[in-house]
C-alpha cells in the first residue's frame, strides 16, 4: 500500500453500519492503512450522510464527517465548478456504464492526484482501471 488511498463511500458506510456484510473486512483495512494518507471529497461525504438521512445512524454519520474534516490524516478534497464539471464531462463519456456521478468525481480527484488505491468494494473503480482494497 502507498502513502495514499482515496476513501470511497462504500467504505465509511461499511465501517459505521456494522449490519454491513462487508463491516468486518472494512474494520480489517481501517486497521492496514495505519499511517496511510486518506483522501476524499465533499461528495463522498454528502453522499453518506444522504445514505444515513433516516437512519438510526444519523448522529453518528455527522460525528463521523466532522471527525474526517478534523483528522489530520484526512484531506477533503472541495467542490468547486471545475471539478464537478470534469466529473461530470466523465460521467457522460462513460454512459454504459452506471457509474454514479459522485464516483466519476472520485475518479477524476484519483486521476489528478496519481492515486490508484482506493478504499471500497466498488467494481466501477475497477472497471475505470483503479485497485479496489476490499474484496
Amino acid at each position: 500500500m502507498k502513502n495514499s488511498a482515496f476513501v470511497d463511500t462504500f467504505f465509511l458506510i461499511a465501517l459505521l453500519e456494522t449490519s454491513d456484510a462487508h463491516h468486518k473486512r472494512a474494520r480489517a483495512l481501517s486497521k492496514s492503512l495505519g499511517k496511510t494518507k486518506l483522501l476524499t471529497t465533499d461528495a463522498v461525504l454528502i453522499e453518506l450522510g444522504n445514505y444515513f438521512a433516516r437512519s438510526s445512524l444519523r448522529v453518528e454519520a455527522i460525528e463521523w464527517i466532522r471527525a474526517i474534516r478534523a483528522h489530520a490524516e484526512w484531506e477533503v478534497v472541495p467542490l468547486d465548478a471545475a471539478l464537478v464539471a470534469r466529473g461530470e464531462d466523465r460521467y457522460r463519456r462513460y454512459s454504459d456504464k452506471s457509474w454514479s456521478l459522485t464516483d466519476c468525481i472520485s475518479m477524476e480527484v484519483m486521476k489528478q492526484r496519481g492515486l490508484r488505491e482506493v478504499a471500497t468494494s466498488d467494481g466501477h473503480f475497477t472497471q475505470a482501471g483503479f485497485q479496489i482494497l476490499i474484496k
